[in-house]
């Protein structure tokens, strides 16, 4: 488990790298964009920051919180060397061309993507509780935002949607319209008929009131969905773990196994709707993106 001194260096390496690579480690941010054909101009941003593409890498890289320090140090390497595995960065840019697709299919044709300037939105500053830092960062995004005269976003993951949600707590007159994917995507058919399981996201259904939307998108494509009230249900589903990994991964690991457990003893695979949620449990259940089962 993190100590607090440890936590207090954490925060000043976080807050390094944020203005140095704008992102919480060193990360060279072409890795971020080569998914996308979108223009680089329009009425709606399609605003990843990028989630989907270093999910897993975030996964992996916690085992070394402890040397973030050191990381940073070697900084310019460390953004060189560090990298999402090839497969992983295919995966996600089919999850990600597969929502821009649907987008598209519910009418939202004016998408754009800001590739290398697009900014970080802050959410591990948030979830860590660096509330000063994160009413830092969101201050700048959001100037950056309105620079580039953007009023509206579709976020695509919970833990963006949710940072950019709390702009608004912290950033005074913040006025950009900030949309889910999962608001706007209306319909979809399914493109598995084995049944599968669903691990919800915790943010989304708990806390961002998403829950419906996806799960009703879910039930309208025609995919064969088994729950358990005790497992599945709103007030008895527990979290995949991940949030807490950077403070004490040895329980987040607990957690993760117990959940994966319980997935299992539903169906052989598991819709996640999160990236997250897909890094910590898919060495422990196989787990398949909402994308990646709908068309």
């Amino acid at each position: 488990m993190y100590s607090r001194a440890g936590l207090a260096s954490l925060r000043e390496v976080l807050r390094d790298n944020l203005k140095k690579y704008g992102f919480p480690f060193p990360l060279n941010k072409a890795e971020c964009h080569g998914w996308s054909d979108l223009p680089r101009s329009g009425k709606t941003l399609f605003y990843t920051s990028c989630m989907y593409q270093i999910a897993t890498l975030t996964k992996s890289l916690s085992k070394f919180v402890g040397m973030a320090d050191k990381l940073s140090a070697f900084g310019f390497v460390a953004s060189k060397l560090i990298k999402p595995p090839k497969e992983d960065l295919e995966r996600a840019s089919r999850v990600l061309n597969k929502m821009v697709k649907l987008l598209k299919a519910s009418g939202v044709n004016d998408l754009f993507y800001l590739y290398e300037d697009e900014p970080y939105s802050g959410a591990a500053l948030l979830e860590m509780g660096y509330l000063d830092l994160f009413e830092e960062h969101a201050k700048s995004v959001y100037s950056f935002l309105k620079s580039r005269g953007i009023g509206r976003l579709i976020t695509v993951d919970p833990h963006t949607h949710n940072a950019l949600s709390r702009y608004r707590e912290f950033v005074p007159g913040f006025d950009i319209e900030v949309l889910n994917v999962y608001e706007v995507i209306k319909e979809a058919k399914a493109v598995t008929q084995e049944e599968l399981t669903i691990h919800d996201s915790c943010l989304y259904s708990r806390f961002l009131g998403l829950r419906e939307n996806y799960r009703g998108l879910v039930t309208r494509a025609g995919l064969r969905i088994k729950e358990d009230f005790l497992i599945t249900g709103k007030d008895n589903a527990f979290c995949c773990g991940y949030p807490i990994e950077a403070v004490d991964r040895d329980l987040s690991e607990r957690i993760a196994e117990l959940r994966a457990k319980s997935l299992k003893s539903l169906a052989n695979r598991a819709i996640v709707v999160c990236p997250m949620c897909y890094a910590q449990l898919r060495d422990k259940v196989e787990v398949v993106d909402l994308m990646e089962v709908i068309e």
